[in-house]
């Protein structure tokens, strides 16, 4: 790895059932910047999510952050260690209790580790509303009265409320109309400029990822076959999986939809 690397995976490779999902996974990513993973379905790219946040074990392999070998970490600090790394799914909806009021979910991950007083936890939790853009007063509003868009605002005030040092997105952008896209696209460069954030960000919507991301890699059968700063790819993509992508992404352009 090099010697500044923020998150550094090496050999990472998770199998289910003697089928292998990811496999001898390697790239390194500095602090404060933002990988895009990119990669057809069923390519492995959640999978390296969920082994990265560690709701998955890996098989074998190694995950370095800020200098520490997270797999050689015992149960107790790994589940210490969670706090660094936080993992916004897909689908806000579904990923937040409908039932609990924005301030139980923001508050939770604080709740849970014990951390602060009740009146505590609600000033953060009130601190990282505005945060993201979304009202103080709207903290005793339960979930499924927020729009799709500021139910994603809410994830990520949750996901925020523990300092983590590594975001990952799993297709959180999905399903948002372009407007709130754009919306949710500026919260995240700002709050990367503000706090230090690093992101790695799965999508599979090439033209925000090339908007949000300062490197790209390219996932197929579970590996990445292609890794590259935005521009490189661009100019000279080397894979034929990287050139299929970029054709069609240039398709949907040209076509006036949503590349």
């Amino acid at each position: 790895m090099p010697a500044d690397s923020f998150l550094g995976v090496r050999g990472l490779s998770k199998t289910f059932a003697g089928r292998p999902a990811i496999q001898n996974v390697t790239f390194s990513l500095e602090r404060g910047r933002t990988l895009g993973l990119v990669g057809p379905s069923g390519s492995g790219k959640s999978t390296l999510a969920l082994c990265l946040s560690f709701f998955e074990t890996p098989t074998s392999g190694e995950i370095w952050l800020d200098g520490q070998n997270l797999c050689r970490l015992n149960r107790r600090q790994r589940s210490l260690m969670r706090a660094d790394i936080q993992l916004i799914f897909q689908e806000p909806a579904s990923s937040l209790n409908p039932r609990f009021t924005a301030a139980q979910i923001v508050t939770e991950p604080l709740l849970i580790r014990g951390i602060g007083t009740a009146q505590t936890r609600l000033l953060r939790a009130s601190e990282l509303m505005a945060t993201v853009g979304l009202s103080p007063h709207a903290l005793a509003t339960p979930a499924l009265e927020f729009s799709g868009g500021e139910r994603q605002r809410l994830a990520i005030a949750r996901a925020l409320a523990l300092q983590p040092k590594l975001l990952i997105l799993d297709e959180s952008f999905s399903g948002l109309d372009l407007s709130v896209e754009a919306q949710v696209s500026s919260l995240l460069l700002d709050l990367q400029q503000r706090h230090g954030l690093t992101y790695i960000l799965i999508s599979h919507d090439l033209a925000l990822v090339w908007r949000l991301a300062g490197e790209i890699a390219v996932m197929d059968h579970g590996s990445i076959v292609e890794h590259a700063p935005v521009a490189g790819l661009l100019a000279g993509p080397q894979h034929p999986l990287t050139i299929e992508l970029l054709n069609a992404s240039l398709a949907l352009s040209l076509d006036g939809a949503p590349a």
